[in-house]
């Protein structure tokens, strides 16, 4: 019985001492935590104002979890799935499993780890180890359990932690340590690797962490980290280590650990990422992604962009995008000055075409399903409330008059006017209106008020109004722009042109040589004495008082020409909008151009690069952009409203990244140039594709290349990223490519050197010989003929005749083998390349069209010549042969365009015609029978159509190939075994039509 007060003493010791303990441990955390916050932290971009942007399966992600993320240093983001690892390029996902890549074991990556000399490596489900080490995979012997994380450190060694068995050091010798419970470890269930400033390395495990020291570990913090797993650590460049373990992360080092945040302590951290800044980003394993920046805690998660809650992967990348991996998806977050606002912020449409800031700082957005309130201050929406009979309101056009009430423009409802929020008044078609339609609406000065529909315009003051249209000097009735000067004269924008109201005169406004219709907004010159012009064809400067008329467009530097909306700040910066973003530039730029003072404009392009969900602007109502009190400039897009802020700063990499050659393709038949640079003789087809992988501005990335040896003049891609070279002669060749941004000094360069080997006929040596023999010919029959000119002169001429006769025979037989495919016995592609010629000569010169042109790619055709070898894949081009034969009229002619590919050009054959005949040789080639060649086998055709018709088209028949070529893309992409028609060009007027 004594025992027991003893033992009851010892625990309530122990008790007081425990809770001691861990007062002292709360008041060390207290002061940690206090430090922390106390760091200089840079200010920090709230997180709802940073920009989203996720991709998933459905961007071509082929698995929704993302395990790791890492970029190496040519500029490519890599990805760890359950389906092999990912590469990405800014453009495409591009995946690489087991089948790519010998020794991976498994498609399921979990580890990925980026080493300090640029190499990647990857683990895998099965233990597999891989390595990428200047373009090439290597394997090491696997482990024996799922890799969890690998640790490169750059001594030439490489940690792994395993899910079963502890970590294992693999020396650069291969010598092989494991570290397990047995050396100290508190579990071999290892979920990640790090090595900090000192070069110690430590292991998060699923019962605490541990510090790894020679062949032993170390238990770390036991005290001061909350009991239960580590699963993520950050290296700090002091030394200290970020921890996030089960119950909140922490900082310290093997002395001890604070917590990171109190409002961390619920949440299990599942990744970590500190940035220059000080800020800390924290995923967790439910609930999104946390973010300290100055003792502040805020949070992304499902509600606010991220496609789930379980992060999983934290990176960011050298252009300062933070790249998240999760359960659901892939996601990119990164500070942006555009913020688009949308339905699932409130707004009643995402198709915005108005934005309004009225005097009160209010900004109204008008889009396709209402009208919406935003507060600047509260940065909450508000729906406008609309009557039974209005619900359904779709927004042009705003406007404030002198009592403050605002104006609304709509689509199907004419004019309302709001005071209080309330509707007050309509005006519409019943009332007056020639239209319901209203684009436009101006409050002028003198009371009275404009309003532009698409049937006219109406001025009106009081009871008195008149209808203004064409028949009285109106330049067209679709009116989509009003502007007041400071004279109280009136400018007009209409869809052919401008005019100007001076008192009640109308006088016609002069573009210039602008060659501009479409006329969608008007802003005054710096000195006032001008007006400019948004048109499709660029800005247009009018004087007001007579004077030369001036334009702005592409060539003068400007990014795009069909302008939407102007808008000058108190900082002299412009703006513009169009269907490619936003362009910001000095407007005392303009008016240098416009005087001759400078050539071009300095213009920045905004877009999705830049925070727009969509980087087309609306047009064709106003206001489509507007500036707020604070100058941030608001936009009505196809997705949104978009708030523009100057003072955020972008964040783009200093230099693009270089030109990665994705693939080479020689007649249908990828292959390595690098390796084996000299082709055979022949007319090959060369098809060359290739990516600067800028992941953030890959859409803006221009491209262009030139062949040395063969033109070296420079030929401008766009954003195209493929080279395709024909009909090179024989000779030794460099294609040098070209990557930049438009507006920027950065760019990247790649070379590729090949050489193709001639004919022995086509050899200098043969020519030389030929000649000599030629020449000796010839002076031997020029004695031959001294000789015996009389004598044998009759007889000679009938020998020479002869001799003509035979070699014009030998021409055309050797012209026909040359136009003639060996194998199939069909026509080849120089025949074809003549034809279409002749063919583009002839309609040049009003010759008959309409011409179309077939390109047939085989589907199946390679499995063919895999399995059952190349005779049975002659037999089956012999087949296909045999069809076209059937299939094609005597005037055209049948093709084999190169490997697997053939051509059939149609004479006077329309549209509509070609379409049938291309369906039939689809269905009849899908109905060959293989089981004499091939048992089991079959072809099909994807087929591509384009049609050179001046009646119903735009296509010349100089790029009917590229346009056919096009359309068996689509073809191909669409499912194969199928037809697809070249898509023409709409005409001028309806490609220019306002959205």
């Amino acid at each position: 019985m004594s025992a027991l007060p003893a033992r009851r003493n010892k625990l309530l010791r122990a008790s007081r001492h425990g809770r001691a303990l861990r007062g002292a441990w709360r008041a060390v955390a207290l002061v940690g935590a206090l430090a922390w916050g106390l760091m200089p932290w840079a200010h920090a971009q709230p997180l709802s104002d940073q920009f989203v942007e996720v991709w998933t399966t459905r961007d071509g992600l082929p698995h929704s979890t993302v395990h790791g993320i890492g970029q190496t240093p040519d500029g490519f983001l890599w990805l760890a799935t359950w389906e092999g690892l990912v590469r990405y390029d800014g453009h495409d996902f591009h995946l690489y499993r087991r089948a790519d890549i010998p020794g991976l074991l498994d498609d399921g990556v979990r580890a990925l780890n980026i080493g300090a000399t640029g190499d990647l490596w990857a683990g895998s489900a099965r233990g597999g180890i891989v390595r990428l080490h200047d373009g090439h995979w290597t394997a090491l012997a696997p482990v024996a359990s799922l890799v969890t994380d690998l640790l490169d450190t750059g001594d030439g060694g490489l940690w792994v932690a395993t899910l079963h068995d502890g970590v294992v050091r693999i020396e650069a010798s291969g010598k092989r340590t494991s570290i397990t419970q047995a050396n100290g470890l508190p579990s071999e269930t290892v979920n990640a690797l790090a090595s900090d400033a000192r070069g110690q390395i430590w292991a998060a495990t699923s019962r605490g962490l541990a510090l790894i020291e020679s062949a032993r570990a170390r238990p770390i913090g036991q005290q001061s980290l909350s009991h239960g797993p580590v699963f993520s650590l950050f290296a700090l460049a002091d030394g200290r280590l970020l921890v996030g373990s089960e119950h909140g992360a922490f900082v310290g080092d093997a002395q001890g650990f604070v917590p990171l945040h109190p409002g961390l302590a619920a949440y299990a951290i599942t990744r970590l990422w500190r940035d220059g800044d000080g800020s800390v980003w924290a995923g967790t394993n439910n609930n999104g992604l946390a973010r300290v920046a100055g003792g502040n805690l805020e949070w992304l998660n499902i509600g606010k962009g991220l496609p789930n809650n379980r992060v999983l992967a934290l990176r960011r990348d050298r252009e300062g995008s933070l790249w998240v991996g999760t359960n659901g998806g892939l996601a990119r977050v990164r500070a942006a000055p555009i913020h688009t606002y949308t339905r699932a912020d409130g707004l009643a449409d995402d198709f915005v075409r108005a934005t309004l800031v009225d005097r009160d700082g209010t900004v109204w957005i008008g889009g396709g399903q209402g009208l919406d309130r935003l507060d600047l201050r509260s940065d909450t929406i508000s729906r406008v409330r609309f009557s039974a009979r209005l619900a359904d309101v779709s927004v042009l056009s705003l406007a404030q008059d002198a009592q403050g009430d605002i104006l609304v423009g709509t689509f199907h409802d004419g004019l309302l006017r709001l005071h209080d929020g309330q509707v007050v008044s309509t005006l519409t078609m019943e009332s007056g209106l020639p239209a319901n339609e209203v684009r436009a609406i101006l409050p002028a000065r003198d009371g009275r008020l404009w309003i532009g529909t698409k049937q006219g315009l109406v001025v009106g003051a009081g009871a008195r109004t008149r209808t203004y249209g064409t028949r009285d000097g109106l330049a067209a009735d679709f009116i989509q722009a009003l502007y007041e000067d400071a004279d109280g004269s009136v400018w007009v924008g209409t869809a052919q042109g401008a005019v100007r109201f001076v008192g009640d005169t109308m006088q016609s406004v002069d573009l210039g040589s602008s060659d501009a219709q479409y006329v969608y907004g008007f802003l005054p010159s710096t000195d006032a004495q001008a007006v400019w012009l948004a048109t499709d064809r660029g800005l247009v400067r009018v004087p007001r008082h007579g004077g030369p008329v001036a334009v702005v467009g592409r060539s003068q530097g400007l990014p795009f020409e069909k302008i939407f909306a102007m808008a000058a700040d108190a900082r002299g910066r412009l703006w513009l909008t169009g269907n490619e973003g936003v362009v910001g530039l000095q407007l005392a730029d303009i008016e240098d151009v416009a005087a001759g003072r400078r050539k071009t404009v300095d213009a920045r392009l905004y877009g999705r690069a830049d925070g727009m969900v969509s980087a087309q602007a609306n047009g064709g109502s106003t206001p489509a952009a507007a500036l707020d009190g604070d100058g941030h400039l608001w936009v009505a897009t196809a997705q949104g409203a978009a708030r523009l802020d100057p003072t955020v700063p972008l964040h783009q990499a200093a230099s693009l990244p270089g030109i990665a050659i994705e693939s080479v393709e020689v007649d249908g038949r990828e292959v390595d140039l690098k390796q084996s640079p000299e082709l055979p003789p022949g007319d090959h087809r060369i098809v060359v594709r290739f990516v600067a992988p800028a992941l953030l501005n890959a859409a803006r990335v221009r491209y262009r290349y030139r062949l040395g040896g063969a033109a070296p003049a420079w030929v401008e891609l766009g954003s195209s990223r493929e080279v395709q070279l024909t009909h090179l002669d024989p000779g030794a060749f460099e294609l040098q490519l070209q990557a930049s941004l438009p507006g920027e000094s950065a760019r990247s360069m790649a070379n590729l050197a090949f050489s193709i080997r001639a004919y022995w006929w086509q050899r200098p040596w043969v020519w030389g010989l030929l000649a000599a023999l030629a020449g000796l010919v010839a002076y031997t029959t020029f004695l031959v003929r001294l000789r015996q000119s009389r004598r044998n002169e009759r007889h000679l001429r009938a020998l020479v005749g002869e001799r003509t006769a035979e070699l014009q025979v030998q021409t055309q037989i050797a012209e026909q083998l040359a136009r003639t495919d060996s194998l199939t016995l069909l026509a080849n592609r120089r025949a074809i390349d003549q034809a279409l010629e002749a063919d583009g000569r002839a309609a040049g010169g009003g010759g008959a069209l309409p011409l179309s042109l077939l390109l047939l790619d085989l589907d199946n055709f390679k499995p063919i010549n895999d399995q059952f070898g190349h005779a049975a894949g002659d037999i089956a081009l012999g087949q296909v042969a045999a069809v076209l034969r059937e299939q094609v009229r005597l005037p055209d002619i049948a093709a084999r365009w190169g490997g697997d590919e053939f051509a059939v050009l149609l004479h006077d054959c329309d549209e509509a015609k070609a379409l049938l005949v291309a369906e039939r040789i689809c269905a009849a080639v899908a109905g060959i029978d293989c089981s004499s060649f091939a048992p089991g086998g079959a072809i099909t055709a994807s087929i591509g159509m384009a049609c050179a018709d001046r009646r119903s088209g735009h296509i010349h028949v100089g790029t009917l190939v590229v346009h056919a070529d096009q359309a068996v893309y689509r073809a191909k992409r669409d499912g194969r075994n199928r037809v697809r028609v070249a898509q023409q060009r709409a005409p001028e007027s309806a490609r220019d039509t306002a959205s």
